[in-house]
């Protein structure tokens, strides 16, 4: 089972890469329009993103200014844009992950 300590936010993605938040986020939506690029994250809702840490340690571009196509070899969940709210619910209580209630 995954726990939180198993999930990095943006900043200890940032931190890991040596480049700023925004990099980080830049490189995340640049991906999303292409297609590839940076490591899809787990979860992402507005400004907060989540990441497994094995899939960023698995990364094997080193260099983020220069990074390439990288997709986890074996997803526990299909792409965000193929979930359902419920799915990503779900998907985040069984990492621990807790959110503040929202009115749905």
């Amino acid at each position: 089972m995954t726990r939180s300590s198993d999930l990095w936010d943006v900043v200890q993605v940032a931190n890991y890469y040596g480049v700023s938040t925004s990099t980080i986020r830049r490189k995340v939506k640049k991906s999303r329009e292409r297609g590839y690029g940076f490591v899809a994250p787990l979860f992402s809702s507005g400004s907060r993103l989540l990441w497994r840490k094995s899939d960023i340690l698995e990364f094997k571009g080193e260099d983020v200014a220069e990074t390439v196509m990288f997709m986890p070899s074996t997803p526990s969940m299909p792409p965000v844009s193929q979930q359902s709210h419920e799915q990503v619910q779900r998907e985040l209580q069984r990492l621990g992950v807790r959110l503040p209630k929202t009115n749905r």
